[in-house]
């Protein structure tokens, strides 16, 4: 199952995620200079719990609302692996992104985790699983931030051209743990995820 939770602890990413409910609330698309698009801390990505305290749902809570998407293509690391799994080597899954972003138009470097909703933009795909924009993950991704309007020709082409990748699309809502293993949607197999309830 792709929510199984890993023996001991929570992983540091996942407990610097929370570690940012009790944060100081800095604006809806704040994010401060000098920040990677994916780190998280005190001052970088702060709106990542907007709606959702902690980073987890809980049923005394109304249901957050989905500001947007992600698309992740999951992959193994370098091409060096494609041998021992060409259907998920690095080689193949830059190319449907490269493809993605063809038929998608030209689109921004996301500059933040939990962007606007506003246009499609991409994050960057060379970061070591879970570090960074790969933190959720055992394994690297290319992923994109898709806006709601957008979801259902992003997410239909996505899947008809997929080949042998498997795709996590999860919902942004601010509630990060049920986003990624709750509320996703798997196109092939599901992957593990670094992320477990509390």
């Amino acid at each position: 199952s792709a929510s199984t939770r890993p023996p001991g602890t929570m992983q540091s990413y996942v407990t610097a995620l929370l570690t940012l409910a009790s944060v100081h609330y800095y604006g809806a698309n704040s994010h401060a200079v000098g920040c990677g698009v994916c780190t998280v801390s005190e001052t970088c990505n702060t709106n990542i719990f907007d709606g959702c305290p902690g980073g987890v749902w809980n049923e005394s809570m109304p249901r957050p609302a989905i500001r947007s998407w992600h698309i992740h293509i999951m992959f193994n690391g370098d091409s060096s692996n494609a041998p021992n799994d060409p259907a998920h080597g690095q080689t193949g899954a830059l190319a449907l992104a490269a493809a993605f972003r063809e038929e998608f138009g030209p689109m921004d470097n996301c500059t933040m985790l939990m962007d606007d909703g506003k246009s499609m933009c991409e994050f960057p795909y060379d970061d070591e699983p879970g570090v960074e924009c790969a933190g959720p993950f055992y394994t690297k991704t290319a992923a994109f931030s898709i806006p709601n309007d957008q979801f259902e020709a992003s997410v239909g082409w996505m899947n008809l051209h997929r080949g042998t990748y498997d795709i996590l699309v999860h919902p942004n809502t601010g509630c990060v743990t049920n986003d990624h293993l709750e509320w996703g949607l798997w196109a092939g197999r599901p992957w593990p995820i670094r992320f477990f309830f509390p």
